[in-house]
């Protein structure tokens, strides 16, 4: 059996995705956290905590076990010294957080969404990662389950056919889910050619519209935004000529159909399920992104969702927002 090669993490910013989630009992998302998906791997040491807050650090530190914590970013790379890093912090850090974990020699970054609040700062993390030896992952967590992955695959290579309709329904904004179901639909459809808010900002924040998205190859996604104050709503259903694929439950659950003879009369062809509904293992996705990263890290591959894939993500949530 190959030996694993071992690699020390850390975390900045230890609030809900960072530190916090992985206990649904508690009312948390079923997201398990950077912390959890770290802890879980046999190759990986959880060996640092960074957060402002004295409080939250000592919440962390002791529910997951890490003595190390720092207050100071600058401090946990000098002394630590991880090989990998997720970042957590709040959006208007990222970049300053990533130049300092690139030019500390940090191996690979797992990077939260949206990678910054606007264009030019997701720019300039652009440029440092063009630079940089350092591997850089963007959170976008439809990108890394296998289930996923096989779908993403599957559109791509025309494996439902021609696809004629997307229909998505989100809520909890534009920039924030919307950029999750937008990233998924440019890994499977390629870049858009034309995208348009359906809707005003009629909704509570944060900002939420509903838009009609134009793909290269032709198809056309209409994403519904819903008000995130009387439920949380992630659903997406592809229709293609040959086949099916919805995901229902937040993107927890998957369902494929594939086209089929009737035995009326009449003879007209419909869709039929493949199996029944199957969970997408999205609950895991932190953790199948750091084995990810890690494989981008030893293969020098670039990997599954990339700076360039989460500036393209803003950009678009944002041109939304800006032309509703």
């Amino acid at each position: 059996m190959a030996t694993l090669n071992m690699y020390r993490a850390a975390i900045v910013g230890c609030g809900r995705i960072g530190t916090a989630t992985g206990d649904p009992a508690q009312g948390q998302s079923r997201i398990k956290s950077h912390a959890e998906a770290y802890c879980t791997l046999p190759n990986v040491d959880l060996i640092a905590l960074c957060d402002a807050s004295a409080a939250t650090l000592a919440r962390a530190s002791m529910k997951w076990g890490v003595g190390a914590t720092f207050a100071d970013v600058g401090d946990l790379l000098a002394i630590a010294r991880p090989d990998l890093l997720s970042v957590c912090a709040p959006a208007d850090q990222h970049v300053e957080i990533l130049r300092m974990a690139i030019e500390a020699g940090v191996k690979g970054v797992l990077l939260e969404k949206p990678i910054t609040p606007d264009l030019a700062t997701a720019r300039s993390a652009l440029d440092l990662v063009e630079r940089a030896e350092t591997r850089v992952a963007v959170n976008y967590t439809r990108r890394f389950p296998p289930i996923y992955r096989r779908a993403i695959e599957d559109v791509r290579a025309g494996g439902i056919g021609r696809v004629q309709y997307v229909h998505g329904i989100y809520t909890k904004g534009t920039v924030n889910n919307g950029s999750h179901m937008i990233d998924l639909l440019r890994a499977m459809l390629g870049n858009p050619v034309q995208a348009d808010a359906l809707s005003g900002d009629s909704l509570p924040p944060p900002s939420t519209v509903s838009a009609r998205i134009i793909f290269e190859g032709g198809a056309e996604a209409w994403l519904a935004a819903a008000d995130g104050a009387a439920f949380n709503v992630f659903d997406l259903d592809i229709l293609g000529t040959e086949g099916r694929i919805k995901f229902t439950d937040l993107g927890h659950v998957v369902q494929r159909f594939t086209v089929a003879e009737t035995s009326s009369e009449y003879g007209f062809r419909q869709l039929s399920p493949l199996s029944a509904p199957q969970p997408t293992g999205l609950a895991g996705s932190v953790r199948y992104a750091v084995e990810d990263l890690i494989e981008s890290i030893e293969t020098r591959q670039q990997p599954a969702c990339t700076v360039a894939d989460g500036y393209a993500a803003l950009e678009i949530a944002l041109s939304l927002k800006g032309n509703q």
